[in-house]
């Protein structure tokens, strides 16, 4: 006979004691609804475990579903017990940055998933006041190619030549647009040593990265990093 342990941390690993639904937590906290949407920023979880996670989470009463209509698509929602779970969601990740986390290496390089974070990232009053394409062209490990068609307050992801003009392009390294966008360096960092270069108008070259906040868990990484030279000046 299998038996509960009657305890509340039990109770909520049976909530959040997986993989994907952490992930599919932060996906709807950081602004997804609809099924693509949220797919497109888990690229590697299967469309099949997507929906059994999202009918589970909706089973506990985490999450609520809008059936799609004619010219809509459905839609998904944190409940008021969902977003309760967001401080939690992100505290395990700022957990993390502070104690398990590094450098990414090639298996977990992928330029998409770069390029949609990027979006999700985006400060409305910090974009250009003017709609602006920008062409991403990311190299090396995980590389890929995508535009961002900047119309204040948001911006929308394409994966394909949509023909528009392009304001501003940006080749760079993966795994260094990895590091920025999660904070382990600034962009200067990423242009200094020749790991991003940017064609096109010097003022949203330098703009670009004021576009983004960074900075969610760049104290937990700072910590970790000041721990760790520490640690090597008294070895």
């Amino acid at each position: 006979m299998n038996r509960r342990d009657y305890c509340p941390i039990a109770a909520s690993v049976e909530v959040l004691g997986d993989r994907w639904t952490p992930l599919v937590v932060r996906e709807l906290m950081v602004g997804a609804s609809g099924f693509n949407e949220i797919h497109r920023g888990l690229p590697r979880a299967s469309r099949t475990l997507l929906a059994q996670r999202l009918r589970d989470l909706e089973r506990r009463g985490l999450v609520t579903h809008a059936a799609s209509r004619p010219g809509r698509p459905g839609s998904y929602a944190l409940t008021a017990a969902g977003q309760a779970l967001t401080p939690i969601v992100w505290a395990m990740g700022a957990w993390a940055a502070e104690w398990m986390f590094g450098d990414p290496n090639d298996e977990d390089c992928d330029g998409l998933t770069v390029i949609w974070r990027t979006h999700q990232l985006a400060i409305p009053a910090k974009l250009p006041a003017d709609r602006t394409v920008v062409h991403l062209k990311l190299t090396g490990a995980g590389g890929a190619q995508g535009w961002l068609d900047i119309q204040r307050p948001g911006i929308t992801v394409c994966k394909d030549d949509q023909g528009l003009t392009v304001d501003l392009a940006l080749e760079a390294d993966t795994a260094q647009m990895h590091r920025w966008l999660v904070g382990l360096v600034p962009f200067r960092d990423l242009t200094a040593h020749g790991h991003a270069r940017f064609l096109g108008p010097s003022r949203l070259a330098r703009a670009f990265p004021t576009w983004f906040d960074t900075t969610l868990f760049s104290r937990n990484l700072q910590r970790a990093r000041h721990r760790g030279h520490r640690a090597g000046l008294t070895a």
